[in-house]
């Protein structure tokens, strides 16, 4: 909740430097908030500034969560421009050198710590003190420190420069006109007219020390209303978007326009959309900055809090025998991506690039080499640090590596508990994703317990329309459909797509996804068993579902191509939905192989997607006819289509998924069914008997039938195996128990 600020008039003198925040380790980057004109004489300026009219001072009560190692100060100058009693006859320069002063004051140095790195964030005219401070801090010996000690600044709605021809006084005397609403002093409107404020040559001389920071320009992108109503009404922007720049090429400043006027583009309400905009190009600057500064940097801590290793490769050779498909692919017209790069470090960018393509592996191995050198520089307890763990333990659950994608998890919740604490984004975060982890390691009422619980915590803290909520409530979704509460899986999921598509839009690529999953969940309903999928074949819906989702993945892969990973995963559930539609598997087995040879050629044979398509293929042909009176040929001819299939999900899930996992008992269960239909004791004896030992490791119930048809089995192998002795002592053994 913000903290509404009881400053009045009688609260501060001019000037001060106030610390409103300090971390509670050694700072490692100091913020400075520089305020502009004063224009309704109020003493309390310098925090209204950057204070919402619900009372959010956001440079108190929102950035030390999201950049913890950061000390953060407040300056506060007489900057009035309405009463000429109590004006500052101080100039700007005047103004810089006692911010320089009093900042030199509280960053004096300390034995064995460097001085932490500076970024000045200013509003308006305080833009220009900032740039007047640097200039003298240039000239003055005594503030080389703050000089060279400064790596970012951060603009909102500051008159850099005149336009068309217009000198910068004259834009500072609009500014302070177009503020005040014409109740400026006239004094200082001929001072600014006069061009004394901040010269071409100040400029020029400023423009070369560009070159060391890294800049960003808020521009305003509304009109400050200055009277009348309706049509009659005047309105201006104060600062336009040509003197809000400082026209620096390529990446060296960033400029983005807000969506408010000149007062209040730099107050935020929440946690929504603008701050976000704010604070995350704020925290990249934060966040490069740590990462330069590897000298002074916090070491790693022991051992015990090291997360833990990448995960061994794994591969299999395929089993396929078709040709692959050579589609060329269409132009993309989806907007959006499924990940954004955490920063602009190359390999962020390169790593989210391979996450949007699902290639796991490659991401996996950037985000480690990133996580080493943010651990080895920033520490454990930084927010990037643990921001990289996220990243791996979405990695790992991505491509099944279940038990690491955990221990990442963990230790990623826990420390960003620690450090900030459990309503902070990021270890809420964590949570959900370890709620969806408890889910495919088959804890599914753990699982949904977890998700439920972090969702009402994101209610209540970032908002019901916040990505991060919206996430957790899709992974809620899946909960539910483990959970056989099909009703509320599928309305959870399609509310969490309506939101989406609200929010983003509906070409969206996440909104895309989101309508997968919907109708992945929708498919899984009719596939809980043989009496949901007899119940499936003659519901007229189920028919409809199947044509619905066809025409959904033809959308797909003429907008992204055959080879994308949502073109690939539409076609799977595509092929499932089939299945449920007809008796005939003439076309899923079509469908589920055309998806297959896609995932094999773009994702690779041993990819989960590659996996979970072969594991579809060996059930389809498993469960052929099987909701008539015949439940496996006699012939056997389905168990020889299938078990292929089958062994291959198998041998590759038993690596990855660990003795746990449900798909595994449901894999060797139905193995040992079939060979039982083949009366083949011997092998289905086998399967049961490894089905037996997963339960018993995790404490898992056999349901009775399985029992049943291991007691069949025992009684039938004891006779039918092979005899080793002869006589009547073999015989006599053949009968004991």
């Amino acid at each position: 909740m913000p903290q509404v600020s009881t400053m009045d008039a009688g609260e501060h003198e001019f000037p001060f430097l106030e610390e409103v925040h300090t971390p509670a380790e050694q700072p490692k980057i100091d913020f400075v908030f520089v305020h502009g004109l004063n224009p309704r004489g109020r003493n309390d300026h310098p925090f209204e500034t950057w204070t919402h009219q619900n009372g959010m001072f956001w440079p108190r009560d929102l950035l030390p969560y999201d950049i913890p190692q950061a000390r953060i100060f407040v300056y506060g100058y007489n900057s009035n421009i309405t009463n000429p009693q109590a004006m500052s006859t101080a100039s700007v320069r005047d103004h810089a050198n006692t911010l320089l002063n009093l900042l030199d004051m509280e960053r004096s140095p300390q034995l064995n710590a460097r001085l932490p790195k500076i970024i000045f964030i200013g509003h308006s005219l305080g833009g220009l003190v900032i740039k007047q401070a640097l200039l003298n801090a240039q000239e003055d010996p005594k503030y080389t420190s703050i000089r060279t000690g400064t790596s970012g600044l951060v603009f909102f709605g500051c008159p850099h420069h005149g336009t068309k021809g217009v000198e910068l006084g004259k834009i500072a005397a609009k500014v302070a006109r177009f503020v005040s609403k014409g109740h400026a002093s006239n004094d200082l409107l001929d001072c600014l007219e006069h061009n004394s404020l901040f010269t071409r040559q100040m400029s020029a001389r400023f423009s070369h020390q560009l070159e060391d920071y890294k800049v960003v320009s808020f521009i305003e992108g509304k009109e400050v209303l200055l009277g009348g109503a309706g049509p009659a009404s005047i309105s201006h922007l104060v600062v336009d978007e040509e003197s809000a720049v400082l026209g620096l090429p390529g990446q060296r400043e960033t400029r983005l326009k807000l969506d408010a006027d000149h007062s209040q583009m730099c107050k935020v309400a929440s946690r929504g959309p603008m701050y976000k905009l704010i604070k995350g190009n704020i925290k990249q600057i934060a966040d490069q900055v740590l990462v330069a500064e590897q000298g002074y940097i916090p070491q790693p801590s022991p051992a015990s809090r090291v997360p833990p290793p990448v995960p061994p490769r794994m591969h299999l050779n395929s089993s396929a025998s078709y040709p692959p498909s050579r589609s060329p692919v269409p132009a993309q017209r989806v907007i959006g991506t499924l990940f954004a790069p955490q920063d602009n470090d190359p390999r962020s960018v390169q790593a989210a690039e391979h996450k949007n393509n699902w290639q796991w592996d490659k991401a996996r191995d950037l985000e480690y080499a990133i996580f080493q050198e943010h651990l080895r520089t920033l520490g454990p307890d930084h927010h990037s640090t643990l921001q990289i763990g996220y990243n791996l333990a979405e990695i790992d659950l991505r491509s099944e590596y279940l038990s690491k994608a955990a221990e990442w998890c963990e230790w990623v919740s826990n420390n960003s508990a620690r450090v900030f604490d459990r309503r902070h984004p990021l270890t809420m975060k964590a949570e959900s994703l370890m709620g969806e982890i408890l889910c495919h390691q088959g804890k599914y009422q753990e699982g949904e317990s977890v998700c439920a619980n972090v969702l009402a915590r994101q209610q209540m803290t970032i908002g019901e329309e916040d990505l991060d909520t919206l996430e957790t409530r899709g992974r809620l979704a899946v909960a539910y459909g483990c959970l056989s509460r099909r009703e509320e899986a599928v309305s959870t999921a399609e509310r969490r797509t309506a939101s989406l598509q609200s929010l983003l839009g509906e070409n969206h690529i996440q909104v895309f996804a989101s309508v997968l999953c919907a109708a992945e969940l929708l498919v899984s309903n009719h596939t809980q068993s043989d009496a949901d999928r007899f119940a499936a074949r003659f519901n007229p819906r189920t028919e409809e579902t199947s044509k619905g989702i066809a025409k959904i993945s033809r959308e797909l892969t003429s907008m992204l191509g055959p080879r994308h990973p949502l073109s690939i995963w539409s076609l799977r559930i595509l092929g499932a939905s089939q299945m449920n539609a007809s008796d005939s598997i003439t076309e899923p087995s079509e469908t589920l192989r055309r998806a297959l040879t896609n995932a094999e050629e773009y994702l690779g044979h041993d990819h989960p997607e590659t996996l979970n398509i072969v594991a579809h293929l060996g059930t389809m042909y498993a469960t052929q006819n099987s909701l008539g009176t015949v439940a496996y040929s006699s012939n056997g001819s389905n168990a020889e289509m299938a078990v292929p299939w089958l062994r291959r999900y198998l041998d590759w899930a038993e690596q990855r998924l660990g003795s746990s996992n449900p798909d595994i008992h449901a894999t060797l269960s139905l193995l040992g069914t079939m060979y039982m239909s083949k009366q083949q004791y011997v092998e289905a004896q086998r399967y049961f008997e490894r089905l037996v030992a997963a339960c018993e490791k995790t404490g898992a119930q056999l349901p009775q039938t399985v029992l049943n048809m291991i007691e069949i089995c025992r009684l039938n192998t004891r006779y039918l195996q092979p005899q080793r002795s002869s006589g009547l002592q073999g015989l006599l053994k053949s009968f004991q128990r």
